[in-house]
């Protein structure tokens, strides 16, 4: 798969997802939605993207990003759930959809981390999976994960109510990830969590 996907599934589009939000509130949470952005900056090339990402997750079920770049240029939508993923390359005209794994997202990113470990991030959890060694602040909350066999890095800094910073950091890729507070109490529209291949876009089976 050609390398100018690079940014593909972490990165690249919006499509307006409608949701009903409220006021975010205090405790654990099993689903929430947050808007973030994220600074890509992509050491092999030396080059920077600036790109604004929706992320839509229920814990330890599903997940849906919506990635736009500057001035809301669409270009993909992202679903995974713990056995399969989808995703839509919107410039490209492209469908892809297949097993949820490693190997999938490594051949578009460079970078082995399974995509259901996105949603972990953004719910402040461990990391799965193994070669993962995580650990706390002073306050109990995560702080960083590490794969050194995968030489990958997730830290978690600046929290501020409910705001926080994220740097994952790999080989080939630095990713500045800032979350604004999440929305808790939310009630996703039915099939938020479902992709289906866009007409007149070309199908792709990833094995």
């Amino acid at each position: 798969m050609m390398k100018s996907n690079y940014f593909l599934i972490f990165f690249l589009t919006f499509l307006t997802v409608s949701c009903v939000t409220k006021p975010v509130k205090e405790g654990p949470y099993e689903q929430a939605q947050w808007e973030t952005k994220a600074l890509v900056k992509n050491l092999k090339q030396n080059k920077n993207q600036s790109l604004t990402i929706d992320v839509y997750a229920v814990k330890n079920q599903s997940l849906r990003l919506e990635i736009s770049a500057l001035m809301g240029f669409q270009v993909a939508s992202v679903v995974v759930n713990p056995s399969e993923i989808s995703y839509i390359n919107f410039p490209q005209k492209t469908f892809y959809s297949g097993a949820n794994t490693e190997a999938a997202i490594s051949r578009v990113l460079n970078l082995s981390l399974h995509p259901m470990n996105l949603a972990r991030i953004a719910f402040d959890e461990p990391l799965s999976g193994m070669g993962w060694k995580c650990s706390l602040d002073t306050l109990g909350l995560i702080s960083q994960c590490d794969n050194l066999q995968k030489n990958i890095s997730v830290k978690w800094s600046d929290r501020t109510e409910g705001k926080k910073k994220v740097v994952i950091t790999a080989p080939q890729l630095e990713m500045q990830w800032q979350f604004s507070a999440p929305q808790t109490e939310v009630q996703f529209k039915e099939g938020l969590f479902t992709l289906k291949q866009p007409t007149g876009f070309k199908a792709i089976q990833i094995n």
